[in-house]
């Protein structure tokens, strides 16, 4: 009978270890989705002095600066690096969960059973 490669215990240890990894890549990735920072706050022009022409949209007496109109495009149009390294973290976590999940020994299928001795 050939030598099997791993043993069960083996094999279940990696297992646990590699869902214990792969919850933990979930978990982060779901975390930074959830940290990510939100936009800046507007801030409200003096009257009478120059503003963007837009207006807060939970205050519309507030006219917004220029330098906040500019301040909340430029975090709109910016790539949310959060959510980016959250997507591949969540990509991360399931590829190793179902690596964990389809995990075998490598010599289970090829070796055969234990035969019992016969006695004569």
């Amino acid at each position: 009978m050939p030598p099997r490669l791993c043993s069960d215990a083996t094999v279940k240890s990696t297992k646990l270890v590699l869902l214990a990894v792969a919850g933990g890549l979930l978990l982060l990735g779901v975390l930074s989705f959830v940290l990510q920072p939100g936009p800046p706050d507007p801030e409200c022009a003096p009257a009478g002095a120059p503003s963007s022409g837009f207006v807060d949209e939970d205050d519309p007496n507030c006219a917004i600066t220029i330098e906040s109109y500019e301040e909340i495009r430029d975090y709109e149009t910016s790539p949310k690096l959060f959510r980016i390294a959250g997507a591949g973290l969540l990509v991360a976590g399931l590829v190793v969960g179902v690596v964990g999940v389809a995990k075998r020994s490598r010599g289970s299928e090829a070796a055969p059973p234990p035969s019992q001795p016969q006695a004569e």
